[in-house]
């Protein structure tokens, strides 16, 4: 009896906080289940596969729009990062280059260089990116002008490295060979209003290369860069020597100047330090007339002494890379390999006249000489499309046994040789007796040695040009600072 008290108890209870129990969720109907059958039978898993059933239903009904929806915003995207990548881009700067141009002659020894030339140079490079099937790619091409800024300093070097045949000289009496007569000479110059013109054309396979940020563009082109320089104001000492000995306490050696002496019968006498003891007593087979110091001077040159105009020019392989660091800036670099040809066209001192085209040429074929190139900018956004550049460049051109021609001026040794033959005092100049023939003025024994030189120099420098092969060996190399804008369209 106390159960079913207890009991009726529960249910009046029940529907009094009916409202506010079901409101809890704690409110247990007809349809209640233990917690046991609640998790081991079917009916919350039949519940859930129609749910996911209806789900099921929805997404194969709505996937295709879903998908058609997701997919549209992505392959825009792709497409403007396609357009971003073709189109035109301009970049323009300025820098200011040191550079050294040297070359060296390997039978005469003589050494050239030019040294701390400084450049001042605008460049313009252009360009087109485009889309060659499913490869980006692009062509550019780029000028460059340069002006030579303040003075330099031009060396012309033929005493450190040996000098120049001038005789040989013979004892008339006995045949003996007295030695040879070497001339050297050492000459320093003003270098200033230098010039310098290049461009390139290039190819190349746009980001070609990608890892992470860093994008690699392969290319090959062809490169051309000229230069002219000139000499003013060149001060130097000539110097003819006919004795060298060695120190033996020093190894130090040491060389006479040339002291010739001409007699009155036409002959001549060279001496040195060792051979002379007073002028009374220098003896000949006649009466001394003159005695000069041969190419013994110094010379002061206020004109242009030296002219020389350089072109490197050939084809070339290079590598760009850059490497974005967010989206307002990066870092670029370039590696350039080039096998050029080489040209130096120079008028020198030695022709008095300056008549002439130019006085020697030197030359190496396509594939001869070398380049190295180096670039490196760091580059941070102005605008959308403008960009302020930093950069250092470097350049690195030389080429070795390259051939060499020598132009003469056939009036000038020929005004000589004449002059020999007819003797006499012509313009000032005593050039003696004269002989009787041409063939008596060219006798090995008694003719004229310098006639005999300048018949043999038309002999071996046919139509006056002297070609010597695997010459000259040449250098030029440059450092930069530049800044500059790069704009894309």
């Amino acid at each position: 009896m106390k159960k079913n008290n207890n009991y009726w108890l529960f249910a009046i209870c029940s529907l009094f906080f009916n409202p506010f129990a079901y409101g809890e969720g704690t409110y247990y109907n007809g349809t209640y289940q233990s917690p046991q059958q609640r998790y081991n039978t079917n009916g919350y898993y039949n519940n859930y596969s129609d749910q996911q059933n209806s789900y099921n239903n929805y997404y194969s009904r709505y996937q295709p729009q879903y998908q058609q929806q997701i997919q549209q915003p992505v392959a825009t995207k792709q497409n403007k990062s396609n357009s971003n990548q073709t189109g035109f881009y301009l970049s323009g700067g300025i820098s200011h280059e040191t550079a050294m141009w040297r070359f060296d002659m390997n039978n005469s020894k003589s050494i050239l260089h030019y040294d701390n030339v400084n450049w001042n140079v605008f460049d313009v490079n252009a360009g087109y990116k485009f889309n060659m099937g499913s490869t980006p790619a692009q062509v550019d091409l780029g000028l460059k002008i340069g002006m030579q800024s303040g003075d330099s300093t031009m060396v012309d070097d033929d005493i450190t490295n040996g000098g120049y045949f001038i005789t040989q000289w013979v004892d008339s009496g006995t045949g003996d060979i007295i030695g040879d007569q070497i001339g050297h000479a050492l000459s320093v110059g003003t270098s200033n209003g230098g010039s310098m013109l290049g461009f390139n054309i290039g190819f190349g396979l746009t980001d070609f290369f990608k890892w992470g940020n860093a994008k690699i563009t392969p290319s090959i082109g062809y490169r051309s860069l000229n230069y002219k320089l000139e000499t003013k104001n060149n001060y130097g000492l000539s110097v003819d020597t006919a004795n060298c000995f060695t120190v033996p306490e020093t190894g130090e050696v040491q060389c006479d100047a040339a002291i010739v002496v001409h007699y009155s019968d036409g002959s001549s006498q060279i001496l040195w330090r060792d051979t002379i003891i007073s002028p009374m007593e220098i003896v000949g087979t006649a009466d001394p007339e003159s005695v000069d110091t041969g190419g013994t001077y110094y010379y002061q040159q206020p004109g242009t002494s030296h002219s020389y105009d350089v072109t490197w020019s050939g084809p070339y392989a290079a590598v760009d890379l850059r490497y974005d660091i967010n989206k307002n800036n990066s870092v670029n670099g370039r590696i350039e390999l080039g096998l050029p040809s080489y040209t130096a066209t120079g008028d020198q001192p030695y022709r008095s006249d300056w008549q002439h085209p130019k006085s020697v040429e030197d030359t190496a074929g396509l594939g001869a000489a070398t380049h190295l190139g180096l670039l490196a900018n760091w580059n941070t956004s102005l605008t959308d499309y403008i960009m302020l550049s930093f950069g250092l460049t470097y350049d690195y051109y030389s080429v070795s046994g390259a051939d060499a021609k020598t132009y003469l001026n056939q009036n000038y040794y020929m005004t000589i040789y004449n002059n020999l033959l007819s003797g006499g005092v012509i313009d000032g100049i005593d050039w003696g007796a004269g002989y009787a023939t041409e063939a008596d003025m060219l006798n090995p024994t008694t003719g004229s040695q310098t006639a005999i030189n300048i018949k043999s120099l038309e002999t071996t420098c046919p139509g006056w040009v002297c070609t010597a092969k695997s010459e000259v060996d040449s250098i030029y190399k440059s450092m930069g600072i530049r800044v500059g804008l790069n704009a894309k369209f």
